[in-house]
């Protein structure tokens, strides 16, 4: 009972705060967009402007501020600033791959020797920006390019994925590392000694949020001839399995973190608030299966069974059943 009165407690001033908070940051966002543009003469993409400023508008009040609470307080202004920036090189990185504006050569060479790219368009030029003044703030460098590379490497590597023969493997091992380096980076943008607990949090929760995309975009990816593990989903119940047990590794994960109870507790609360929603999205397709021994095969199936309404007051309820069953954490290893 007295964690049933915590948790409604809670989950409602987390949201509050999360819909005030994303309406103030795409805001920042697009103010610091705006005299990026104004001070280097250009334009960005109207799309991927607001790609930006959306992305960043959710990702810091839900995940950063969610891992600065760890340590007793919010994003700073400084460090929001960095996350802009690097929504800014997410973005326009994927503008390069997806349109192929520039050569995998020039990619490589913009990406890991940045001083030296000499840019010429607008988009280049803001990647190099940005990109430099994130490099120049984390301390550890090392580290920081090393999971920069995997990084590359495994969005590199999801190219492969389209009409792939790729097996199931090789597609988990891409989609978790280009998932959990993805979120990894960001812990280098806080002004927080690090910490390997607290990394491997990082790690694992951009997986779940990798996973809980992809199973988004099932119809989607499908339609792009796009395999993914969700798409190649054969048994619904099994994949809830394997999304379960990456909630028990991102708990086990939360336990053993050098904070508080108290801290640790309010932190779970907003992981589970994140990867619930792929729940959701596992949980449809089980409907679909019901008794049957495995799903039918996924492309037969229309547009309106692979895409999650989170309008429906049916799946909100869900997200709230889930959250709860999911934050709890227990005082004890």
């Amino acid at each position: 009972m007295q964690y049933f009165f915590w948790f409604w407690f809670h989950v409602f001033k987390k949201a509050n705060f999360i819909i005030r908070s994303r309406r103030i940051e795409t805001k920042r966002a697009h103010q610091l967009l705006d005299a990026i543009e104004k001070n280097m003469n250009g334009r960005f993409n109207p799309k991927t402007k607001r790609k930006i400023a959306v992305s960043y508008g959710i990702y810091n009040p839900m995940i950063c501020d969610a891992f600065a609470g760890l340590h007793g307080r919010l994003t700073n202004d400084d460090e929001k600033k960095r996350y802009i920036h690097y929504f800014i090189c997410s973005s326009l990185f994927d503008d390069f791959t997806d349109d192929e504006l520039i050569s995998e050569e020039q990619l490589k060479e913009l990406s890991f020797q940045p001083a030296q790219y000499n840019a010429e368009t607008f988009d280049e030029k803001a990647f190099q920006r940005c990109h430099l003044l994130l490099r120049n703030f984390v301390k550890n460098k090392s580290s920081y390019d090393r999971i920069s590379q995997e990084l590359y490497d495994a969005q590199m590597q999801s190219k492969q994925q389209s009409g792939s023969k790729l097996s199931n493997e090789e597609i988990k091992q891409i989609t978790f590392n280009k998932g959990g380096n993805s979120v990894l980076l960001c812990r280098y943008y806080l002004e927080f000694s690090p910490d390997r607990a607290e990394d491997t949090c990082w790690y694992t929760i951009g997986t779940l949020i990798q996973l809980t995309n992809d199973l988004y975009d099932i119809y989607k990816d499908l339609q792009d001839d796009i395999s993914t593990l969700p798409n190649r989903m054969t048994n619904a119940v099994r994949f809830e399995e394997f999304f379960i047990e990456r909630i028990h590794e991102m708990k086990k994960a939360i336990q053993i973190l050098p904070y508080s109870f108290k801290r640790k507790k309010e932190f779970s609360l907003s992981m589970a608030g994140i990867y619930s929603f792929g729940l959701i999205a596992i949980h449809q397709l089980k409907e679909i299966q019901r008794d049957a021994g495995q799903l039918p095969d996924l492309k037969t199936l229309p547009r309106k069974s692979l895409i999650i309404d989170m309008e429906k007051r049916s799946n909100l309820m869900r997200w709230f059943k889930f959250t709860y069953r999911y934050a709890k954490l227990g005082d004890k290893l």
